[in-house]
């Protein structure tokens, strides 16, 4: 299983809707062929720091869902609440 981990600065005030957002296009809009689970973390220390952990069949599942028209769109909305990108990680489920 391939894990996916991004972590993002929201903006003031906006960390409910960027969770919102995130459930929405990620559990009823379609489910993404490939996506297994995901969670979402608050961090402690900064308020406005999130961490969104992907589980993928595979990395191609992934990537193949990012070059879609629709998370395309998604991302544009996103845009909206997001401050910056900090790190990405990408992992391989060992137990």
């Amino acid at each position: 299983m391939y894990t996916y981990i991004v972590s993002f600065k929201v903006k003031e005030g906006e960390g409910i809707t960027f969770v919102e957002l995130q459930k929405f296009e990620e559990l009823t809009e379609a489910k993404p062929a490939g996506l297994d689970h995901f969670h979402i973390f608050k961090d402690r220390n900064d308020k406005n720091r999130y961490f969104l952990v992907e589980y993928w069949n595979s990395k191609e599942d992934r990537v193949k869902m990012e070059n879609s028209k629709e998370y395309q769109l998604f991302r544009e909305h996103r845009k909206l609440v997001i401050d910056k990108k900090y790190e990405t990680y990408e992992c391989d489920v060992v137990i």
